[in-house]
């Protein structure tokens, strides 16, 4: 089997599954924010508690996002657009490359400063606390604000953007009216996810 062949499906598979569902699990826990400081760490502590937790994190979640990553790079330097690309299609196929390197750097900077900095400094598992004292910081609030949002609409596009081509990859959709159905998808997926992660950061913002 052609290695560039297999290397594009893996890393279609691995960002729809389990990265991707990761990201939906992720984003439906940022609802709790609306419920307040003890309801939010309460649900998110939840999750680490188990003593499973850690290996679920680098097993499920980690080591394929990583893998997806370093792939995904090297497809960058690899891949060529297709001649028969419409506008729109060279578009999204730029955004999805440009919004795959710009989240890589996000989740970096994220899990430090979410995970790593707080666990060093001893204050881990104020979730709500460290979030929200970040976007109400009067020197770097309005950083961390645009960061967060710029993140996570990436985030998002690239989830939502990355199903409408793990479709196409995988043979779930190779007639014009099929992709057109998934593209529709993807973009309702988008806007779903968007308005849920914008909601859930208004709580803070």
């Amino acid at each position: 089997m052609d290695s560039h062949f297999l290397m594009r499906r893996i890393h279609s598979l691995t960002g729809v599954v389990p990265v991707g569902l990761f990201l939906v699990y992720h984003l439906y826990l940022q609802l709790y924010l609306h419920s307040g400081a003890e309801t939010y760490n309460t649900a998110v502590n939840s999750f680490y508690d188990s003593p499973l937790a850690i290996w679920t994190l680098v097993i499920v979640v980690y080591i394929p996002l990583f893998f997806h990553a370093f792939l995904g790079v090297r497809l960058i330097f690899e891949s060529t657009v297709q001649p028969s690309y419409t506008y729109f299609s060279h578009l999204l196929y730029w955004l999805q490359r440009i919004s795959g390197i710009g989240v890589l750097l996000f989740i970096l900077a994220h899990v430090w400063n979410t995970q790593f900095g707080p666990w060093i400094s001893g204050t881990w598992g104020t979730h709500f606390e460290h979030l929200s004292s970040g976007f109400s910081d009067p020197e770097s609030g309005i950083i961390t604000k645009t960061v967060y949002l710029l993140g996570v609409l990436g985030a998002v596009f690239h989830f939502a953007n990355g199903f409408n081509t793990f479709c196409m990859t995988w043979g779930i959709a190779l007639t014009p009216k099929s992709q057109i159905r998934v593209r529709i998808f993807s973009i309702l997926l988008f806007l779903i996810l968007s308005a849920s992660a914008l909601y859930a950061l208004s709580a803070i913002w």
